[in-house]
């Protein structure tokens, strides 16, 4: 299901430990590990002592390390793709005077302009993978835990599925408590749906995922009137999911903000993972990501995966 996986690095130990759950992938067959160099503007970076040949260097040791880290923790043989983009842009002070600029030929890829998030969503199509997965690691709370800037931009634009990692072995746990909790991830799921057709894209991808041994199926509700409706419906897709030795469990729940509800049985259920579609029936190609799918990636205890449409 997930052959070809893109792990964005920042080369933070909290980057490294996201890394260390590519093992539990299913079907993980290559690994593109890409660095984003913002090397925007030049002046700032000359004032701190840098130069290009000096960045680019420790970039690409950097990146060597951590793929022989990420090979060591892998159970199989898979492809580990190494990649640097760096973001340049013509620089012009007020005299008129061009700032040097990056050569090529160094063994990297230049990207015109634009953020680090909008390079990782580049990454990400021009090697058609078929997942991104990256840490959610903000520097602020707000009713619960924030993600970075970084991720929430691919959260709200990227095109490519989404497992956004956020977990306490990504805080301190030790190396083999963080294996085998990495191991769990697929082990009780939460499948969120609104009976869309995006919501039907992320129960085909529960569907095709064997190792599955928990399902719990949930729809939101506004109005008591709804539920026996939802029930039907949530009763049709668990006979659709069913399996022989997996538990599927169907729950209705009624308020008017999803996101919290969806948050609340996911902690009181202990939910290993939630799975839910980037677009739900209010969907405006203005904001790619819809709230609810957004409130629940910013502020779950727990990996959510987000599941793009025809991908």
């Amino acid at each position: 299901m997930f052959e070809k996986v893109l792990v964005p690095t920042d080369f933070s130990s909290y980057a490294r430990k996201v890394q260390e759950c590519m093992a539990a992938l299913p079907g993980i067959k290559e690994i593109v590990l890409l660095h984003v160099l913002d090397g925007s503007n030049p002046k700032e970076l000359e004032a701190k002592g840098w130069s290009w040949d000096s960045m680019i260097d420790e970039a690409k040791v950097r990146l060597a390390e951590q793929a022989e880290h990420l090979s060591n923790q892998m159970d199989k043989e898979i492809g580990i793709k190494q990649l640097l983009k760096v973001i340049v842009e013509p620089m012009a002070g007020a005299d008129g005077v061009n700032l040097q600029r990056l050569q090529g030929g160094q063994g990297i890829d230049q990207v015109q302009g634009g953020s680090v998030g909008q390079a990782i969503i580049k990454a990400a199509d021009e090697e058609n993978v078929s997942l991104v997965c990256m840490g959610a690691q903000g520097k602020g709370l707000v009713e619960g835990m924030l993600l970075g800037s970084v991720s929430t931009e691919v959260l709200r634009m990227g095109e490519s599925d989404l497992l956004i990692i956020r977990h306490k072995i990504l805080k301190g746990e030790s190396s083999e408590g963080q294996s085998q909790i990495c191991g769990d991830i697929f082990t009780k799921v939460m499948l969120t749906t609104d009976f869309s057709v995006a919501g039907e894209e992320a129960a085909s991808r529960a569907k095709a995922l064997a190792n599955l041994s928990e399902i719990l199926l949930v729809n939101v509700i506004e109005k008591e009137n709804d539920f026996d409706l939802a029930a039907s419906r949530l009763n049709r897709l668990r006979d659709d999911l069913t399996v022989p030795g997996r538990r599927i469990t169907v729950h209705v729940l009624e308020g008017s903000k999803p996101a919290d509800r969806i948050r609340a049985l996911a902690e009181k259920e202990n939910i290993s993972m939630i799975m839910m579609s980037s677009q739900g029936k209010s969907w405006s190609r203005q904001i790619w990501t819809g709230s609810t799918t957004f409130d629940v990636a910013r502020r779950a205890l727990c990996p959510v995966l987000v599941v793009r449409p025809g991908k």
